[in-house]
């Protein structure tokens, strides 16, 4: 029979993309706060499984994928398991980056069937492209023999693309990870990672102008003076509809909901298609 750690090493090779997972099982390997992290794992396997039984995005589903995902962190808070590891160790923060590979795992596999591309469209944390850059010792290695750059850009979560290039002549094959929406997830945002933010969905919507860039936070700690719309970030969510400092609430089913709809939305629309989106929608952008 296998134990609890058995599995979630099994459902880790079989879903690379389950990083809280990933984190359970070093942390099991180090052996220390054994006691605590044996309960932990037994929950964390119900809530696992309990999002793999379900099967969909409707918005009934979606939001039973909520109810786990709160009673996950109702148990970890209630235990005061949110301090008995440092944020360093990153065992709370993984909880919600696994979330969106869980949430639109189902819609992601339905795209790989309809365009034959499950060994190229992908889910989960990215190096994702920016764009490209040549470079040479000089003038007449640029004539002869340029060098192609590559410049990406770690996303916690990103639906992507996988692109190979190959320059000129030359054998070496150049792998992009292209996001068609790439998500920033956060337990919590400031003023000082906003605008870290800010500059990496500059980065990002340079590579694919048609890509969606957006944030998913628990809590918003910047002033509300502060409005980021100027930015090219496309939308902040914020899960607990509060700042860190408040009691916490529940992950809000509505605020998933409206960012599922929304990404849906941006992936089933027209993008250079101008004509399309001028009949269908009657807007140009």
């Amino acid at each position: 029979m296998k134990s609890n750690i058995e599995k979630i090493i099994e459902y880790k090779d079989q879903y690379p993309q389950l990083c809280h997972a990933s984190n359970i099982i070093a942390k099991s390997k180090k052996g220390d706060k054994i006691a605590a992290l044996q309960k932990i794992i037994e929950q964390y396997i119900k809530y696992l499984e309990g999002n793999l039984s379900l099967v969909g995005y409707t918005d009934d589903i979606i939001r039973k994928r909520v109810k786990l995902v709160n009673n996950y962190y109702n148990f970890i808070h209630n235990n005061n398991y949110d301090n008995l590891f440092t944020a360093q160790s990153k065992f709370r923060s993984t909880i919600l980056e696994e979330f969106p590979f869980l949430l639109f795992k189902n819609f992601v596999e339905k795209y790989q069937t309809k365009y034959h591309a499950n060994y190229k469209l992908e889910s989960g944390s990215v190096n994702a492209y920016t764009n490209l850059y040549f470079k040479a010792k000089s003038f007449g290695d640029f004539v002869q023999n340029p060098e192609m750059g590559i410049n990406v850009k770690d996303q916690d979560f990103a639906i992507y693309r996988k692109i190979e290039i190959t320059q000129n002549d030359s054998n070496t094959i150049n792998l992009l990870q292209v996001p068609a929406v790439a998500i920033e997830v956060k337990t919590y945002v400031d003023k000082t990672m906003l605008e870290g933010i800010i500059a990496t969905a500059e980065k990002v919507k340079s590579g694919n102008p048609y890509s969606m860039f957006i944030v998913l936070t628990e809590a918003y700690d910047v002033t509300f003076d502060a409005d980021p719309a100027y930015s090219r970030i496309d939308q902040i969510y914020v899960l607990r509809k509060s700042k860190s400092n408040e009691e916490q609430k529940t992950i809000d089913e509505n605020v998933v909901l409206r960012m599922f709809h929304e990404i849906q939305r941006h992936l089933e629309r027209p993008w250079s298609d101008v004509e399309a989106r001028m009949r269908n929608e009657g807007v140009i952008i």
